[in-house]
């Protein structure tokens, strides 16, 4: 009897002892992975608060450019407008120019009746090479910021190549009745309609509207 007392005393003694080793052993790991959970908290937090500044500095690098943006392209347009207000004035005066061209070879040659004479010419248009390229350098030195530098070299292409029907008409007006020497004037007038024609085409090129292609 007494030894199997003592046998469940040692009994008793061996569970106590597990279970404390084992109660130890739970205890140091609950802690470890407690601690470990905890550190793992802290750093998502860590990393959240990272992430919310990277996110707000983002946020207001974003508006700044967009503001930016705004200006640039309300700027744009002004700009673009007033190009087109330029073209416009250019593009009257070029037509008229070109009008008065036309009309003067109708009355310099025989084109036929429905060909435009400078008696059927509008009479707010200019009878004089010097009035046209005079307007068109006011136009040029008016709104000069608005034109850029191969919109000017084209004016003044067009300026230098037409300079010499000044001199012309000063000497057809001289020798009114030498027909030889009025019809010798054509060709001249023909050219400088080529060569406004050419400048209304460069000049349009120059405002960069968006092409077909570019649309693609």
């Amino acid at each position: 009897m007494d030894e199997i007392i003592i046998v469940l005393q040692i009994l008793i003694m061996l569970l106590g002892t597990g279970s404390i080793i084992l109660f130890r052993k739970f205890l140091f790991s609950y802690t470890t992975e407690k601690g470990k959970n905890l550190a793992t908290k802290e750093d998502v937090e860590e990393i959240t608060n990272k992430v919310e500044e990277v996110k707000s500095s983002y946020v207001a690098e974003i508006e700044r450019l967009k503001v930016e943006l705004s200006i640039l392209y309300r700027k744009h347009n002004i700009l673009f407008d007033e190009k087109i207000r330029v073209f416009k004035k250019l593009q009257k005066r070029l037509v008229d120019f070109k009008k008065y061209c036309e009309a003067t070879i109708g009355s310099y040659d025989e084109r036929g009746e429905f060909h435009p004479n400078l008696g059927v010419l509008s009479g707010d248009i200019d009878r004089a090479t010097l009035q046209h390229i005079t307007a068109l350098h006011e136009i040029e030195q008016e709104d000069f910021i608005f034109l850029s530098k191969e919109s000017r070299n084209i004016l003044s292409e067009l300026h230098r190549s037409c300079s010499i029907m000044c001199s012309m008409e000063l000497a057809v007006h001289g020798e009114e009745n030498d027909s030889e020497m009025i019809k010798s004037t054509i060709p001249v007038y023909e050219s400088a309609m080529s060569n406004i024609d050419k400048c209304l085409q460069s000049l349009y090129e120059e405002l960069e509207f968006p092409s077909n292609e570019k649309q693609r």
